[in-house]
């Protein structure tokens, strides 16, 4: 027996396998959900119709207005202007109204106008106002028949009107008071004049111990009757 080892011959051995870590989940498939289960494909048509808004449908055509051939216009309890209707008929024609339309305008054009009468008439009353009061204003700054002769001189004018046959309430009197034409110098000057030459019973005085019967206008101007 020989003390000889056996001889060895070199036998490959396997490496020994490395550990990994474990590897994370696969994602699901993407037809697949997170519970399990096959998805339904996709349909692309039913997709786009779940995201995008249904279109509103068209609303029906209105019909267009008919633009007469002429505007037969009217307002209840007014005679139009014809010149007024002729000269509206080319405006209402370019906006293309109808004739129904275009009655429907006349109650707001009346309204337009009334306050615009009214608006007008307050100016006017205003602006009289104002002329009467530099009238007064006047008078009672006036040396001769103002001032401290204004009262005197309001007594012999109301005289003079009486002496003429204006009495209270005549119309002329009225018209004298409603103008502002009563608070006038000139006019209460004139008047005053003819005050002083009446009596405190409203006569005219007298000449002498007989009676005057000329004309007023001859006692009031003898100058001018002599010529």
């Amino acid at each position: 027996m020989s003390d000889a080892a056996p001889a060895m011959t070199d036998t490959p051995t396997s490496p020994t396998p490395t550990p990994t870590p474990d590897a994370a989940p696969a994602a699901p498939a993407a037809d697949t959900s997170v519970l399990g289960g096959e998805l339904p494909a996709a349909d692309p048509a039913k997709e786009a119709s779940a995201t995008t808004p249904a279109a509103d449908p068209p609303a029906p055509a209105a019909d267009a207005p008919v633009v007469p051939e002429k505007y037969e216009l009217s307002l209840e309890g007014m005679t139009l202007d014809a010149g007024l209707v002729e000269a509206a008929d080319p405006v209402l024609r370019e906006l293309g109204l109808s004739n129904d339309q275009a009655n429907s305008l006349l109650p707001i054009a009346q309204q337009i106008q009334q306050r615009t009468t009214d608006a007008l008439v307050q100016q006017l009353a205003d602006a009289g106002a104002a002329q009467k009061r530099e009238w007064f204003d006047a008078f009672a700054a006036d040396p001769e028949i103002g001032g401290a002769n204004r009262q005197q001189s309001e007594h012999l004018a109301a005289r003079g009107l009486d002496a003429l046959g204006f009495t209270k309430d005549h119309p002329f009197r009225t018209a004298l008071t409603e103008s502002g034409f009563g608070n006038h110098p000139d006019m209460i000057r004139a008047f005053r004049a003819i005050g002083q030459m009446v009596g405190e019973d409203g006569t005219f005085a007298r000449a002498g111990a007989g009676s005057d019967n000329r004309p007023v206008w001859e006692r009031l101007y003898p100058n001018d009757s002599q010529r």
